[in-house]
């Protein structure tokens, strides 16, 4: 759905992504948005976990995976994040750079890792994060919430070691 909408936006310069459940909150627009206007970051995450306003909102092995991953993406690719979260804005010539290809679980992980590795400035914001209004087809269920942690983690470790076969590779 991310990616079809970023295909059907007419000319944006900045493109939004967040959570049509109202966990994310519009409201917070601004905050996502002043870094990218202000010339200091090319990607802004919303950071659900830097200053938690609703401690039921995100639930227990949902901050656990967030915390696995970020500290992993933290330790191979160098960019200090707290959080995955969907809520996150970035320039469009940016992500048409970035030519994203996720179509599943690792959108918003290939969106961060390639842009990392891209030079581009990834930043967090704080956000805060509320209850969803249904149940998550993801964390909402053993299934889901497995799939989507062994595709994250695994697309980071993949990243990671193409990259070094590519530095080898050119390597004399």
């Amino acid at each position: 759905a991310c990616l079809t909408g970023l295909a059907a936006a007419n000319s944006p310069e900045v493109v939004v992504f967040l959570d049509g459940d109202y966990s994310d909150r519009p409201a917070e627009l601004p905050n996502l948005l002043a870094p990218i206007i202000e010339g200091h970051a090319d990607i802004t995450l919303g950071s659900r976990l830097h200053s938690q306003k609703c401690a039921d909102a995100l639930p227990w092995h949902q901050a656990f995976g967030n915390h696995l991953a970020a500290g992993l993406i933290s330790l191979l690719y160098g960019l200090k994040i707290t959080d995955l979260g969907p809520f996150r804005a970035a320039r469009a010539d940016v992500l048409r750079a970035l030519s994203l290809e996720e179509t599943t679980y690792g959108w918003a992980v290939e969106m961060i890792l390639k842009g990392a590795l891209a030079g581009f400035r990834v930043i967090e914001v704080p956000v805060s994060y509320h209850p969803r209004i249904g149940k998550s087809k993801i964390s909402g269920t053993l299934k889901g919430t497995i799939g989507a942690a062994w595709f994250i983690l695994s697309l980071i470790v993949r990243y990671y070691f193409r990259r070094r076969r590519a530095a080898n590779l050119g390597a004399p």
